[in-house]
């Protein structure tokens, strides 16, 4: 066996290329889907004009995103399954010639697992939060300018109150992933006072990220309630605006909505996997 200490960031980064292809279907991914509201909007206005082929842009649009996504899936599944197989052998084989106790082992092999989870599952999932607001936007300027502009001035102060809660919660998943390392070494030993203080320890963490999580949430949904009533107003009460184009803005009110539930996520996740990239840097 190599001498060399294997490090988990090492192999994504020589994986880097197979990634970078996986981000971009993703981007590809999420911007079809973005489509939908619009292609289905531009389809009502067409039908109710007795114009059928309006339809075409929508079946063109969900046939693309259909191929987009199953090939998507298909890639990463082999490609992430195999690079977690090999970190997690190599980090395995190496710690226990070197005589590392299995408490940090197994919770460095759970960090490993989870490092490529993100990748996988939840940077896609981030992607498409981002590219749904940032192109939600964009249609907004399209049917609106003003509309637009209103739901931009209130994103600014979400995404930086997000921001902030995000580095309060580094400091907090640095702690619980510190704790994290010691489980195995705490439930192997026989003192039962230091599995009691292990858990708590552990749920105070997760309490207190979860206050976290929901004190960067609540705000964003006070100030984009008062943007949706205000669009749908606007929207219905002025006749330059069809049924389809309501339709479509109103969608992409949701989009956005659904996007900025998942900033308080995105900042404690990306936090938490910063501090995991730093330790697995060590092994």
């Amino acid at each position: 066996m190599d001498d060399q200490e294997p490090s988990g960031l090492d192999h994504l980064r020589a994986n880097r290329l197979r990634i970078g292809f996986s981000f971009f279907l993703s981007f590809l991914e999420t911007g079809i889907s973005l489509c939908y509201p619009w292609a289905t909007g531009y389809a009502v206005n067409g039908l109710k004009q007795d114009n059928y082929l309006s339809l075409g842009l929508l079946i063109v649009t969900w046939l693309a995103h259909i191929a987009i996504s199953s090939g998507k899936q298909a890639f990463d599944t082999r490609m992430y399954s195999k690079l977690n197989a090999t970190i997690s052998y190599e980090v395995v084989d190496y710690e226990k010639d070197s005589g590392t106790g299995v408490s940090m082992i197994s919770a460095r092999v759970e960090m490993i697992e989870e490092l490529v989870d993100f990748f996988e599952q939840y940077f896609p999932m981030h992607i498409a939060t981002i590219v749904g607001i940032l192109g939600s936007l964009v249609f907004l300027f399209f049917y609106d300018v003003v509309s637009g502009m209103l739901v931009l001035l209130l994103l600014l102060p979400i995404a930086g109150w997000n921001v902030y809660m995000g580095l309060r919660a580094f400091r907090t998943n640095k702690r619980l992933n510190t704790e994290w390392e010691k489980q195995v070494r705490v439930v192997a030993g026989r003192r039962k006072n230091k599995w009691k203080v292990h858990f708590l320890r552990m749920a105070k963490w997760r309490i207190r990220l979860s206050d976290m999580n929901l004190a960067g949430w609540l705000p964003a949904q006070f100030l984009l309630l008062g943007a949706a009533v205000f669009v749908l107003i606007r929207f219905s009460t002025n006749d330059a605006f069809l049924a389809g184009d309501i339709l479509a803005v109103v969608a992409y009110i949701y989009v956005i909505e659904r996007a900025v539930d998942e900033l308080p996520d995105i900042a404690q996740q990306i936090g938490r996997l910063i501090d995991i990239a730093r330790r697995l840097g060590q092994v």
